[in-house]
């Protein structure tokens, strides 16, 4: 069983503006804010009461004195020091994006408000991806240090203009991916992180600090709510309202997912209360998760051990440690088992390739044991925590991290990350623009390299779909470069049409200009979800088949547009019994003729290939058409449309006792005949299965 812990307590430090430099609180003078004596006794009483949450220097208390001092400034909008305030307490809340206007108003009132307003500036500039003018006020704020002063603090400010450096070179190459949040059956505006997924019955846990967490009560270090595990699935389409689980999972005090068994069996856990946090596991039995028992996976020390992840052979144990020894703070430590695997050897330091003096967080090994993904304050982030990933050569060297780059990471936190077993599907946690308030869960679809788009059968680099439905389709973060984004996703579930179970379903694209196969994906067995990028400006044909179940087809066109469109496409594959029949969309006649067109050959050749591996079917082939015309026309008009499918099916080695020719004409209308649209679903062609 893969391991992954993560001891949630302390990562309150998993905000961007903790990095060792912490801004003097400037108070609000009562004589230049006073403008007027109307309503000026009750807002100072908002200014009071932010000010001492305020000095806490909590994160929670940050939130609560943000929305005293956004009353007070209802009152005056341009005292200076308030709006500094209030930009610091955005910074260090869920929306520091929205600290700019603060800041800057800050700056444009008073521009000596405080000795350090343009470091914050930059800082606000920075996460809102402005890098060149965060660079600029890091270098101004810089050049009004004295040797003194830069000598104490130079490692931060250029520390923050390595990061803005890092994000305009990231951003000129962004990572094609889609970047979706997993959905309001999730996330909140409280902060969710810590995902653990069990993929076989499409279960999500994870961690969150809500209102109705398990005791009710606040935790004095941040003043947030103690953490509760949580669960949702996944039906019809999206994900249910997350439930919280019961005690004896969740207790009073710190209670965070950290792993599943590949059978969901058995839960791990974190519980920390007041610094102090272990290890449990949990086992299912009959209907309910047992009473946690302690884990014994790390020698005890007295360090900090906030993030675990041990390889599939749980030969090989990866954690995080702020222990002796190391190149920074916390840095990732390894572990080896002896060989009778009772007991692990003396951890050691992963060494300064991949360790920084800065934090590193959150680690996690691939399923071959080779890759390790980690988050790190160092190497080139381009701010707060980004995902890094490191390789294991053969001699047990690892290779230099590399960034896994824009749009998955941004200038705030982006943590927790994992892959889904066939790797091309990330999660993680995040707290990037668009969500639903503080950290959200997402899921990362990689689309790898840029490629030519058209594929063979034979190597169809098909993209295995999961499910996660997204509340935004497009990057949420600053729009990737339209070169790059260039595709639409068609997206949906397959499932039986009779009983409404997921099938895992072959999906084959046609461009139906050229009859080349452009992409050939599978549906996700336990779910029948599945998802394919497109380029947009083609007429495309689209096929799911599955065994022992007749083809559903079908044909639509994506326009010619630089927007990211999606798709839906549900699907309800047909069981291959007496009476089941299908719609071949994709089958085309010139107006009033019966001559195949040349498009229609790959339908028709994947009907052939079912009716030559089942031999024992026997179809109807019939023809129908709209109401447009005469009566007699339109019957012999069905009767040789029929007969030139069945003839192209003789030629692909159908036998002719399964197959007959039948022309309904108009007699069999699907929709009504005054709309082209209604008249269009009834000129088709179709196969019904007559016996077997």
């Amino acid at each position: 069983m893969k391991l992954k812990i993560t001891a949630i307590i302390i990562l309150t430090i998993l905000y961007i503006h903790n990095v060792s430099f912490s801004q003097k609180f400037v108070k609000v003078k009562k004589k230049d804010y006073k403008i007027e004596e109307e309503g000026f006794k009750e807002a100072w009483k908002h200014v009071k009461k932010g000010n001492r949450l305020y000095k806490m220097n909590k994160k929670g208390a940050y939130a609560e004195a943000l929305e005293h001092y956004l009353t007070a400034l209802n009152y005056n909008e341009d005292d200076a020091t308030l709006n500094y305030l209030t930009g610091i307490c955005y910074l260090k809340t869920a929306e520091p994006r929205k600290a700019l206007k603060y800041l800057d108003n800050a700056y444009f009132n008073y521009s000596g408000v405080t000795p350090d307003i343009q470091y914050w500036l930059g800082m606000a500039y920075q996460v809102n991806y402005k890098f060149k003018d965060a660079i600029e006020n890091y270098e101004d704020y810089r050049e009004t240090l004295t040797s003194k002063q830069y000598k104490k603090i130079q490692y931060v400010v250029n520390k923050r203009i390595e990061e803005c450096e890092s994000g305009i070179e990231l951003m000129k190459n962004p990572v094609r991916c889609f970047v979706d949040n997993l959905g309001d059956g999730i996330n909140t505006k409280a902060p969710e992180y810590s995902p653990v997924f069990f993929f076989k019955d499409s279960v999500l846990y994870f961690t969150s600090r809500r209102e109705n967490t398990t005791g009710g009560k606040k935790n004095p270090v941040n003043r947030m709510y103690y953490e509760d595990v949580y669960m949702s699935k996944y039906e019809n389409g999206k994900w249910r309202d997350a439930v919280q689980l019961e005690y004896p999972i969740n207790t009073k005090h710190n209670d965070a997912a950290t792993d599943i068994s590949p059978e969901g069996r058995e839960l791990c856990i974190y519980r920390g209360y007041k610094g102090n946090g272990d290890l449990y596991n949990s086992q299912y039995k009959g209907d309910y998760w047992q009473k946690p028992g302690k884990m014994r996976r790390i020698d005890k020390q007295k360090y900090r051990e906030s993030s675990v992840s041990v390889t599939r052979d749980s030969m090989i144990l990866y954690f995080i440690s702020n222990r002796k020894g190391g190149q920074g703070r916390q840095d990732i430590w390894v572990s080896y088992k002896t060989q009778d695997g009772r007991k692990w050897q003396t951890p050691q330091n992963l060494g300064p390739v991949v360790n920084t003096k800065y934090d590193e967080e959150t680690v996690e090994i691939s399923s071959d044991g080779k890759d390790l993904y980690f988050s790190s304050k160092g190497h080139n982030s381009m701010g707060g925590y980004d995902v890094f990933k490191t390789h294991r050569n053969d001699d047990g060297t690892w290779t230099e991290p590399e960034n896994i780059g824009y749009p998955v990471n941004t200038p705030g936190d982006d943590v927790f990350f994992m892959l889904a077993p066939n790797e091309r599907f990330g999660y993680y946690a995040s707290d990037r623009e668009g969500g639903y308030g503080d950290k959200d869960i997402y899921e990362i679809v990689f689309l790898g390299p840029e490629k030519p788009v058209l594929v063979s059968k034979e190597d169809p680099n098909d993209l295995i779909a999961y499910f996660a439905e997204p509340v935004s389709e497009t990057d949420i973060e600053k729009p990737v470069n339209i070169k790059v984004i260039q595709l639409s996703t068609v997206k949906g579930i397959v499932t039986d049409a009779l009983s409404g179970e997921p099938i895992k379903a072959t999906l084959e694209l046609v461009d139906n200009a050229t009859g080349e196969v452009v992409k050939v994906v599978e549906s996700y067995a336990s779910t029948g979800a599945y998802t394919v990028p497109l380029p947009p400006g083609k007429d495309y044909a689209l096929t799911a088949g599955a065994p022992d179940y007749f083809f559903h087809s079908e044909n639509f066109v994506i326009a010619d547009t630089s927007i990211h469109e999606v798709i839906r496409k549900d699907i309800q594959l047909q069981p291959m019994g007496v009476g089941a029949k299908i719609v071949l969309n994709n089958v085309f006649f010139d107006t009033g003729k019966a001559t195949l067109r040349p498009e229609s050959f790959p339908e028709l050749n994947r009907l052939a290939a079912l009716l030559v591996k089942y031999k024992n079917i026997r179809v109807e082939i019939s023809g129908h058409t709209d109401s447009q015309g005469s009566a007699s026309f339109n019957q012999k008009l069905s009767q040789r449309r029929a007969q030139s499918v069945v003839d192209y099916l003789l030629t692909q080695g159908v036998n002719l006792a399964q197959i007959v020719a039948v022309g309904y004409g108009e007699t069999m209308p699907r929709a009504d005949n005054i709309t082209a649209s209604g008249r269009q679903l009834n000129r088709r062609v179709e196969a019904k299965i007559l016996s077997k």
